[in-house]
């Protein structure tokens, strides 16, 4: 496994390249890369379909009948063996796709009639119901009875006992709002009050995350808090995505985006430990990213280079603006690519994508806030805590105004947040996707394995 992993970390560029059209099921069927397989460790293997997909670079021309051996005995134990050569997956990558696709189609109708396959399989599995069952091989750290329930309550655990070491104090606040996230790239759900006017307004919001009413605790004197439960999302549903998830949100008076930065990553490596894993941790600016990667700089780059590397996805441009394109390039073209056993701590976003946080007027002025990824996964987004009322009352109102040219409905501003901004001491914050960080834990892409019951079966 140590040689697999190894060659996660160090893929070539036509594995990275085929990967990211595989990964995440995009082909309707889950593929692993660098999959152990009878000794040998293949590049792509898909277990439901018994395929394997091989990559070859020139040296292998020199390989002949090792390779014709290594096919013959994959091929013995039922898979089918497809081999591309590297330029092939770098130049012609959707020839080599539809091969693949043929390749699936093909396997499907012998699919039963193969012996057992003889290396790790897919480590959670569905059973009835769609509960939770330990499969006959688990991930590191799980014994035969550890199962997604269980593991979620020894993560809940450490994150209570994390933050009581730490003096913070656990509160609840209220899931449904009169006000809702104005956010553009946010919907919330809302619902409505039938009892007597006494009891407020009768559209209610239910919260995208607590991050107001903690706001208004801190404001009213509460100290140090944090908040570990439900909030919801609409029309955020898929492989990564649930509706209905946890959120671990916190707040520490006193420090900076950056010294929040680190304990979240402290509370990482707790957590990975749960399951006997460790990680390194990368920090990076966001332009140093962009620079870094992909040679775009993201002060002044003009939308059309913005968008020339996503030229093969099909994007509906319709109201989108330089931030989206730059979300886009983040989301499609660098976090796919950030090692597993990493995690990548990215800091002083660009101004106009401060939100709730604090711009610091550097040349260019940024906004002080951070992303930590574990993989490709993205875990906590935190911010160096806006006090200035007038300022975030703009930037709702703009939030508002890109949803007008969007065609979004306006939302309800939180004129509660905005009364008590006044009074929130200097600040940081930081809001943690519970079931992200468990799906880390559990090694699946499937946000399913980690719940009791994922949105269609509850």
């Amino acid at each position: 496994m140590e040689r697999a992993k190894a060659l996660r970390r160090a893929q070539t560029d036509a594995e990275a390249r085929l990967w990211s059209r595989l990964r995440a099921s995009q082909l309707g069927v889950k593929f692993r890369r660098q999959h152990p397989v009878a000794g040998y460790i293949t590049d792509f293997a898909c277990i439901e379909k018994h395929v394997i997909v091989e990559l070859d670079g020139s040296r292998h021309a020199e390989k002949t009948a090792y390779d014709e051996k290594r096919t013959a005995t994959l091929q013995a134990l039922g898979f089918r063996v497809l081999r591309f050569w590297n330029d092939a997956a770098l130049s012609n990558t959707d020839d080599v796709l539809e091969a693949i696709v043929r390749e699936l189609d093909e396997s499907s109708s012998q699919v039963g009639s193969f012996p057992p396959h003889p290396s790790p399989l897919p480590r959670l599995r569905r059973g009835r119901g769609g509960k939770i069952v330990a499969s006959d091989v688990q991930p590191r750290g799980f014994d035969a009875y550890t199962s997604a329930h269980h593991l979620r309550a020894r993560l809940y655990a450490l994150i209570r006992k994390f933050f009581a070491h730490r003096d913070v104090l656990e509160v609840e606040t209220p899931i449904l709002s009169a006000a809702a996230n104005t956010e553009p790239n946010i919907e919330s759900f809302m619902t409505c009050f039938s009892g007597p006017d006494a009891g407020g307004a009768a559209e209610r919001w239910m919260r995208t995350s607590p991050e107001f009413a903690l706001k208004r605790l801190l404001a009213e004197g509460i100290g140090d808090c944090y908040e570990l439960g439900r909030v919801f999302r609409d029309g955020e549903a898929g492989r990564r995505h649930n509706p209905e998830f946890t959120m671990l949100e916190w707040y520490r008076i006193g420090l900076n985006h950056r010294a929040v930065a680190e304990e979240s990553v402290a509370l990482v490596r707790e957590a990975l430990a749960l399951v006997d894993r460790e990680a390194s941790v990368l920090h990076t600016s966001y332009r140093d990213l962009f620079l870094a990667r992909l040679a775009i700089d993201t002060f002044d780059a003009p939308i059309d280079t913005l968008r020339e590397p996503l030229s093969d996805i099909v994007i509906d441009a319709h109201g989108l603006e330089r931030d989206d394109w730059l979300d886009l390039l983040l989301t499609h073209c660098l976090q796919p690519e950030f090692p597993r056993d990493c995690m990548t701590v990215i800091h002083d976003f660009p101004a106009s994508q401060c939100s709730l946080a604090r711009i610091r007027r550097d040349d260019p002025p940024v906004a002080e806030r951070f992303e930590l990824y574990l993989g490709p996964h993205e875990l906590a987004n935190g911010y160096h805590e806006l006090c200035d009322a007038n300022e975030q009352r703009a930037r709702f109102e703009n939030d508002n105004r890109r949803r007008r040219l969007r065609g979004q409905r306006e939302l309800p501003i939180d004129e509660n947040l905005l009364a008590s901004l006044p009074g929130l001491p200097a600040c940081a914050g930081v809001a943690l996707g519970v079931d992200r960080l468990l799906m880390c834990l559990a090694d699946t892409d499937a946000i399913a394995d980690v719940l009791a019951y994922a949105f269609d079966q509850a």
